[in-house]
C-alpha cells in the first residue's frame, strides 16, 4: 500500500487529509477509520480474487485481509513495534464500585495476524467464578464497551424490560380495558365459514350478531353485503359460549381481514380456549396452522405474553409459547438420549455458525456408523415416543413430537 502526499503541481485529497492512499495491486479497501484510542488511521484491505477465498460452508467464507496503521502526523505506515508505543499492554484488574465483579483485561499483540486483540475475563468477585470471557479486535472506530460495562448495561436493560412487562395487564384486565374502550356501533369481528358471513357489533350496550345475505365471490362485493340480525347478547361471554359450542370453531371459521374491526375484545376468550387445546396436546400440525392463525388474530404486545401458554410434548411441563414449533420439547427432555428404530444413539447439531442440520448415528459402542447432513429432518425416539429433530429457525436444534398416524 502506498501513501502519496499532495503537492502544488498535483493536489491530492481524501477524507482524512491532503493525501491519497493506493491499495496494493489485487487488493481493495474494505474498511478505513480513525482508531478511537490512538487516533491512528486504520486501513483494511481484502483480496479481490475470489478463487483465493475459503468457503467454509455453513461457517461462512474467509476472505484474506490485511491491515495497516498510519500516523496521520507523519503519514508513515507503522510497524508493530511503533504502534505499540500508543497502548498499554499490561494486565489490568478492575473491581466494580459495588464490589460485585472483577474484570481482568489485557491488550496483546498477535504476531500471526500482525495485529492486536483485547482479552477479557469477568469474575464474580465474591465467589471467584468466571462469568464471561472474550477475545476481540483491539482497533476500533468507537469507544470499546468492556465486559463489565456490558454486564451492567445488560442488567439495566433487563430491569427495564421486567418493569415494562410487569406493568402490562393480564388477559382479564386487558379484556376490561378493551370493553371500556368500545364505542357504539363498533364492529368487534367479521368472520365467515364455508357458506355464510357474520359480524358482531357493539350496539346500545349489547352485542348484536348479524349474518350476511350471500357469501361473496369477489373481494369488492363484501362492502355491499346486507346483514340480518340473528342474535343479541348482553355480554361477550354469552356470545362466546354460543360461538364455541362447536369444539372445532377454530377450523370452521375464518377472520375477515378486509374491514376495520376490534378482535382484541375477544383476546381473553380465544386465548384461554386455545391454551386448553395446547395443554391437551391432541391437535395435529395441520390443525395448529389454524390455531396459530386465531392466536395471531388476538395477539397484542399490550398484555403479558406469558398469558399464551404451551407445554412440553414429552414431560408436559410449561414451556415458552412458540407457535412455530407447537409440539417442541423442553431443554431437559431434548438433552436425553435419542435413538433410531434400531436402538442406535442419535446426535444432532448445526453444520456451522450459519445453521444447517446434521444427524450422527452411533452404535452401542459409541462408534459413528452414519453421518447425514443432507436431510432437513430426522426421526428419533425419546422415552419411547416418536419425535423428529430439525434445524431451528434462529440456530440450534428443535425436537417435536410427530403426529400420530
Amino acid at each position: 500500500m502506498k501513501i502519496i502526499e499532495s503537492s502544488f503541481f498535483k493536489p491530492r485529497k481524501c477524507e482524512y487529509g491532503n493525501f491519497e492512499i493506493i491499495p496494493d495491486e489485487g487488493w481493495e479497501f474494505s474498511q478505513t477509520f480513525i482508531d478511537y484510542e490512538s487516533k491512528l488511521l486504520i486501513v483494511s484491505l481484502s483480496i479481490i480474487d475470489k478463487t483465493k477465498w475459503e468457503n467454509l460452508g455453513y461457517n461462512g467464507t474467509v476472505i484474506p485481509t490485511k491491515q495497516y496503521k498510519i500516523d496521520l502526523n507523519t503519514l508513515r505506515i507503522l510497524e508493530c513495534e511503533e504502534w505499540k508505543e500508543y497502548f498499554n499492554y499490561n494486565k489490568i484488574e478492575i473491581i466494580s464500585d459495588d464490589k460485585k465483579y472483577k474484570l481482568i483485561t489485557q491488550r496483546v499483540f498477535k504476531p500471526e495476524n500482525n495485529n492486536d486483540s483485547i482479552i477479557e475475563e469477568l469474575y464474580d468477585n465474591v465467589s471467584g467464578d468466571l462469568i464471561s470471557s472474550s477475545r476481540s479486535v483491539a482497533f476500533r472506530e468507537d469507544k470499546y464497551e468492556n465486559l463489565l460495562e456490558n454486564k451492567y448495561r445488560s442488567e439495566r436493560e433487563l430491569e427495564e424490560r421486567i418493569r415494562i412487562y410487569n406493568a402490562k395487564p393480564n388477559l382479564a384486565a386487558f379484556y376490561t380495558i378493551q370493553i371500556n374502550q368500545l364505542k357504539n356501533q363498533d364492529v368487534i369481528i367479521y368472520y365467515y365459514d364455508a357458506f355464510d358471513t357474520f359480524k358482531l357489533t357493539f350496539l346500545n350496550d349489547e352485542f348484536v350478531l348479524s349474518k350476511g345475505d350471500i357469501f361473496p365471490s369477489k373481494q369488492e362485493d363484501w362492502q355491499s353485503l346486507y346483514y340480518d340480525e340473528i342474535a343479541v347478547y348482553s355480554t361477550i361471554d354469552e356470545f362466546w359460549k354460543e360461538f364455541s359450542k362447536d369444539e372445532k370453531w377454530y377450523l370452521k371459521y375464518n377472520l375477515h381481514y378486509g374491514f376495520d374491526h376490534k378482535p382484541l375484545v375477544l383476546a381473553k376468550q380465544v386465548t384461554e380456549y386455545l391454551n386448553e387445546l395446547r395443554e391437551e396436546q391432541k391437535s395435529s400440525f395441520k390443525e395448529y396452522e389454524k390455531i396459530n392463525e386465531w392466536q395471531g388474530i388476538v395477539w397484542s404486545d399490550e398484555y403479558k405474553k406469558k398469558e399464551i401458554k404451551q407445554w412440553c410434548s414429552n414431560c408436559f411441563k410449561p414451556v415458552n409459547y412458540n407457535g412455530r414449533y407447537p409440539k417442541y420439547i423442553c431443554q431437559e427432555c431434548a438433552s436425553k438420549d435419542a435413538y433410531d428404530a434400531d436402538g442406535n444413539v442419535l446426535e444432532f447439531s448445526n453444520l456451522g455458525m450459519s445453521g444447517g442440520f446434521k444427524a450422527i448415528t452411533k452404535n452401542k459402542e459409541g462408534e459413528i456408523i452414519k453421518e447425514n447432513d443432507t436431510d432437513q429432518f430426522c426421526d428419533c425416539i425419546i422415552d419411547g415416543k416418536l419425535f423428529f429433530a430439525q434445524e431451528a429457525r434462529f440456530g440450534g436444534i428443535v425436537i417435536q413430537l410427530k403426529d400420530s398416524q
